[in-house]
């Protein structure tokens, strides 16, 4: 029984529907299903039952919920306590994007290093919100940073600024923005068309690119559009200096104040230390707000 379909299997339950499930855990809606069907074969009984035409838990989809959740709290703990025995230090894991990274953790970590010195960081840089999200939700960080997206109770967060999801171009490309529909039938889009709330936003719009290119990297769709003929969809946090500089121009808003959260599992912020960072980078981001 692998450890990810009993995870895949938990937030089924609790989201109580298949697409919410996929958005939550960033799988396609087949992988999801397959995490099911892998484990009703595995288990030889049916986990889910329809009632009314809604799917509800069998008495075995309810044996194995209850176990599962404690098997991955567990887990979770023994990963924990077999970390902190290794090099008798606790390690914090977070990441975001690498422009968070920067502006949100790197400036806080210094001094919550010299006040717990027992205490070791990991930074990584992730490519989208959305892989962010899914990481803090399977345990592989501890806290994320993320743009606007839908949290289950499960989750605590801080917002710590806001940001627009944009179209935009170089402004050596295109610069004026009543030419719009011109830059659109002449330069590809490049969009993170997996990510839910940006295809969400878009459709919300009623926004039809006619040339299209799927790109699941913010990094990678910032530096596309910079270097070569190409307008693309992105959060303004990610290219705030270029914005300041004039080297990119706003072409269009699809969404404007969209929360920056900083996310973490709550049963985790049990643990002191964890919550201390929490609290550390909360107040610091709001304190930046305030100058």
């Amino acid at each position: 029984m692998e450890i990810r379909h009993l995870q895949t299997f938990q937030i089924v339950v609790e989201e109580q529907n298949l697409i919410q499930a996929a958005m939550r855990l960033n799988y396609s809606q087949p992988t999801v299903t397959k995490h099911i069907q892998q484990l009703e074969d595995e288990i030889g009984l049916p986990l889910f039952e329809k009632v009314d035409n809604r799917k509800k838990l069998t008495k075995s989809g309810e044996i194995l919920y209850d176990h599962a959740k404690n098997i991955l709290s567990e887990l979770f703990t023994l990963q924990r306590k077999m970390e902190e025995s290794k090099g008798e230090k606790q390690i914090i894991r977070v990441c975001g994007l690498d422009e968070y990274c920067a502006r949100f953790f790197l400036p806080q970590i210094v001094n919550f290093q010299k006040k717990n010195q027992n205490v070791l960081i990991e930074v990584y840089s992730i490519n989208s919100s959305d892989d962010a999200l899914k990481k803090v939700i399977l345990n592989e960080v501890d806290f994320a940073i993320i743009n606007g997206r839908p949290l289950n109770s499960d989750i605590s967060y801080q917002c710590i600024d806001y940001v627009n999801l944009v179209l935009f171009a170089s402004s050596e490309v295109a610069n004026d923005t009543s030419k719009i529909e011109e830059y659109l039938a002449k330069f590809p889009v490049l969009v993170d068309l997996r990510a839910p709330f940006i295809k969400f936003e878009i459709l919300k719009n009623g926004t039809h690119f006619p040339n299209i290119i799927h790109c699941n990297s913010d990094e990678a769709i910032k530096d596309g559009v910079l270097k070569n003929p190409y307008l693309g969809v992105i959060g303004t946090g990610r290219i705030k200096e270029e914005i300041e500089l004039g080297t990119v121009t706003i072409l269009e808003t699809y969404t404007s104040n969209v929360p920056v959260k900083l996310i973490a599992l709550t049963k985790n912020l049990s643990n002191p230390i964890f919550q201390d960072f929490f609290n550390l980078i909360s107040e610091a981001s709001r304190s930046k707000g305030k100058n």
